[in-house]
This record gives structure tokens, C-alpha cells and sequence, in this order.
């Protein structure tokens, strides 16, 4: 049987959305640890209904929004699961959703309150296969626990909810609360871009988030064909970390010492090794994307874990980062279809990390991502209405990604370029120094006539 753990502040969250709302509901934030357990790190209430009603009582506002599985609004929980997924570092993802309330209803599998539950998770399950907008591997999972808490029981309960086409069903689940901290390891790794991707497409118009799905799914292979070093070591993916983190701390002198966080080094392959039998294809295409900058990567691993899943985390997160930068990019755009002679030069959002609340001594973290002038403010309020956290902007981590300078912007940005524009901009070039080239020749003339003509006048009069 399945297992899902949580822990006794995740007990008082679920009392707490009950008691304060009457009926509550939000997302389940977690890894998928050893087969068959399932590890809660964090549940976010959904607030969409109270911050339709701000000025409302407790009453009032407990009244306003749903009071009944049935009555879940699947639009909004679809956009808190879709914006969470971007906050979320790569080594967890959204398990499933959570329902406290006062009713008993809520811990019998056999009311209403269940039958409603497994039509939610149908059809959101094919909401998030078609409402995302950059294909990513969370979306790929079929499998989903549904969590109740009846605050007049003092009770929760758990099932895994199995998707199939035409339906779907429950299955049973053990849900326990557990007294000790969970302990988590950090990874951190820096991955660095500084590539060019062609532009195949010949048409007119060039759809631009097409065109960065190609390029996502290009980073992808790469990143799945790599190598990942930790602590400048190869590690074997079949080890355990506890095992792996062990024999890292009797190698050191300072045993007693806990790591904060060790490093993670990707090394990709090169691009252009040549194979046997094959030879590097020269193409036409009408334009290019440029993607350079270092995207800031970190990851919480459970010790159950094997190196394979932490190498599998990493590259998650880099390519969860980089979409959800692009995101951001593409909804800024007033129209996604352009001419394919167009550029287009941007300065992506800045990855910026907080806390998440937690009994353990390392705490885990979130991130968002913010614009250059932005305060750290603006991540403050998306964790509040996204994941229902309560974070300063002093305690937010602003440092770890630099800011381009202003001169070198250029080369550091998202770019589109076609080849006729970079002609353009070579004989522009070109003639600017073709003419500083004979501006210099006339003056070197000039100067040369000047001297001769002083050196015949004083020779003239000194006679």
C-alpha cells in the first residue's frame, strides 16, 4: 500500500484551513520518494475566493466560496497548480489535492463528497495536458493523491486517485503524520547558456513560442545526454545518498562538520563530435535564437534517494527554470506571430529564492523570478497568493543571479536575428569603417602638406 507522510505542522495547516474557512482546498507539494512513499513538504490553500471578498467577515467570507468538492472552481486550481509548478525546485512536484472542512463527509470514501472528487481529477488532469503552454515532464504523471481533513473528526485520510481515459478510480493509501523533521541535502549547480538555435520555419510570419518549445526541447536532449559531477567526482547513479554522503564525510578532515550544500557540475556533450559514417550537414535557416546567461539551480534530495534521482532533479530544474523564465517572456508579448525579419532583444526575470516554513534545520526553498527594477516585494506577494507563505522581502535571496551591465545587454539576452539583417548590419560596418578609413587617409595628407609648407617658409626666411 502506498504512504503518504506529512508532518504535525501540516496537521495544524489542515485544522486550521477548516476551521478558519468551514471548507478549504489547495495543492499538494511533495517527492515522490522511495516506490509506493510520497513525502509532503508543503500544502498552499487556494485563495482565489477570499481575494474575491477582502473586505468580507470570517462569516461572510466562509459562505462565499465553495462548500463542497463539487463546488471546487477547476479553472482557478488548474492556474495555482500550473503558476505553483514554476516555484517549485525540481526535485519535487505537485502530488495532488488537498480538501479540509468541517463534514465528516470529507473521510468517507463512500459519499458524495468522493464521487465528486474523482471527476475533478479527470478532468483537470486533461485541462493541465492541454492548458500549459511549454510542455514539461509534471504533466506526464497519470497517478494523483487526493488528501481530506474533517476537523469535527480530528482525522485525515488519503487516496491515490489512477487516471485512464474513460474514468478513473481510487486506491487505497495510508496517511501519517510523523513527529521528526524530515532532513533534506542541497545541491546546487550553475548551468551556463551561451547558444545559438536556428529558425527553420520559412514562413512570413514566425510563431515565436513555437519557436522556444524547440528550443527548450533542444536544452532537454542535451541536458539528458550529459554528465553530472558532484563534488567534482563521478558518482554511480545506483547509489544511495545516505550512503554517498556518508563516505563524503569520513573523506573529510572536519567529519563533525555538516555540509550546507554540495555542488553539482554539469558537463555537456560536444555538440559537434564527429561519428563514424557521419559527417556535419551545413543548412539554411531564416533566423536564430540566442540564449546566454547562467540559470541558478538547487534542489532538496531525501537520504532514500539514489544519485540517479538527484542527477534527475537537476537537470529538472534547470529546464523547469528556464521555462518558466520564457513563460514570462511570451507573456509579455502583444502578438506571438511575427515577421521573420523582426528582433527581438530581452533581459530575462532573475531567479530569487525563500524560505519555506519548516521544523528542520536546513530549510527548504522556493524561488520566483523577478525583472530587473522589480522589488523583491513582487515575490513576497506571488508566494503569498500562489503557496499561502508569508515571507518578508528582506528575507528574500536576491544574489544569486547577477544583473547583465547595460553595455553588455546585448549579448547576454534572448535574440532573434535573421540572415539579411545580419548582412545589413556587416555593410553598415563596413562602410562606417570604410569611411573612417579615408577620413584618416585625407587627414595624414593634410598634415603632411602642413609640415611641408612650414618647412619652406622657415627655410625661406631664415636664409
Amino acid at each position: 500500500m502506498a504512504k503518504l507522510l506529512l508532518s504535525k505542522s501540516d496537521e495544524e495547516y489542515l485544522e486550521k484551513c477548516a476551521t478558519q474557512m468551514n471548507f478549504s482546498y489547495g495543492i499538494i507539494i511533495g517527492q515522490r520518494a522511495e516506490p509506493g512513499k510520497y513525502i509532503v513538504v508543503h500544502l498552499a490553500k487556494n485563495d482565489e475566493e477570499e481575494s474575491d471578498f477582502p473586505d468580507a467577515d470570517a462569516g461572510s467570507s466562509a459562505a462565499a466560496g465553495p462548500q463542497k468538492v463539487d463546488q471546487i472552481n477547476l479553472q482557478t486550481l488548474t492556474s495555482q497548480w500550473l503558476s505553483a509548478i514554476k516555484m517549485i525546485p525540481g526535485s519535487f512536484s505537485i502530488l495532488g489535492i488537498f480538501v479540509a472542512g468541517v463534514s465528516k463527509n470529507l473521510i468517507d470514501d463512500s459519499s458524495e463528497e468522493f464521487k465528486s472528487a474523482k471527476r475533478l481529477f479527470y478532468d483537470m488532469h486533461n485541462l493541465l495536458k492541454q492548458g500549459h503552454q511549454f510542455k514539461s515532464t509534471d504533466h506526464d504523471e497519470s497517478d494523483y493523491i487526493f488528501l481530506t481533513y474533517s476537523s469535527t473528526a480530528k482525522k485525515a485520510t488519503s487516496k491515490t486517485y489512477n487516471y485512464v481515459a474513460n474514468g478513473g478510480s481510487f486506491s487505497p493509501m495510508e496517511c501519517r503524520f510523523v513527529e521528526k523533521p524530515f532532513e533534506w541535502y542541497t545541491f546546487e549547480c550553475n548551468y551556463e547558456l551561451n547558444d545559438v538555435f536556428p529558425i527553420l520555419d520559412a514562413s512570413e510570419k514566425i510563431n515565436i513560442e513555437v519557436q522556444f518549445q524547440k528550443t527548450i526541447d533542444t536544452v532537454r536532449s542535451s541536458l539528458n545526454a550529459s554528465e553530472i559531477f558532484l563534488q567534482n567526482e563521478c558518482v554511480d547513479d545506483g547509489q544511495i545518498l545516505e550512503t554517498y554522503i556518508k563516505q563524503s564525510r569520513q573523506g573529510q578532515r572536519k567529519s563533525t562538520a555538516a555540509v550546507e550544500s554540495f555542488k553539482a557540475t554539469i558537463f555537456l556533450p560536444v555538440k559537434c563530435q564527429e561519428t563514424k559514417g557521419n559527417r556535419v550537414h551545413i543548412k539554411e535557416f531564416n533566423g536564430t535564437i540566442r540564449l546566454s546567461g547562467v540559470v541558478s539551480s538547487r534542489v532538496w534530495c531525501n537520504p532514500k534517494n539514489t544519485i540517479g534521482d538527484v542527477k534527475r532533479f537537476i537537470r529538472e530544474d534547470v529546464i523547469r527554470s528556464l521555462m518558466a523564465r520564457i513563460q514570462v517572456y511570451c507573456d509579455g508579448l502583444t502578438e506571438p506571430n511575427i515577421s521573420n525579419d523582426a528582433i527581438f532583444i530581452s533581459e530575462p526575470p532573475r531567479r530569487v529564492y525563500f524560505n519555506v516554513s519548516t521544523t528542520g534545520q536546513k530549510p527548504i526553498q522556493f524561488s520566483d523570478y523577478i525583472f530587473r527594477g522589480e522589488a523583491p516585494t513582487v515575490a513576497a506577494a506571488q508566494a503569498k497568493q500562489i503557496l499561502d507563505l508569508d515571507i518578508s522581502s528582506d528575507s528574500i535571496m536576491a544574489d544569486l543571479e547577477g544583473v547583465p551591465e547595460d553595455e553588455t545587454f546585448s549579448d547576454t539576452s534572448f535574440e532573434m536575428q535573421t540572415d539579411k539583417q545580419n548582412m545589413q548590419k556587416l555593410a553598415a560596418d563596413t562602410a562606417t569603417n570604410r569611411d573612417l578609413t579615408r577620413t584618416m587617409y585625407m587627414l595624414g595628407i593634410s598634415v603632411s602638406l602642413l609640415v611641408l609648407v612650414i618647412a619652406i617658409f622657415v627655410h625661406y626666411f631664415m636664409k
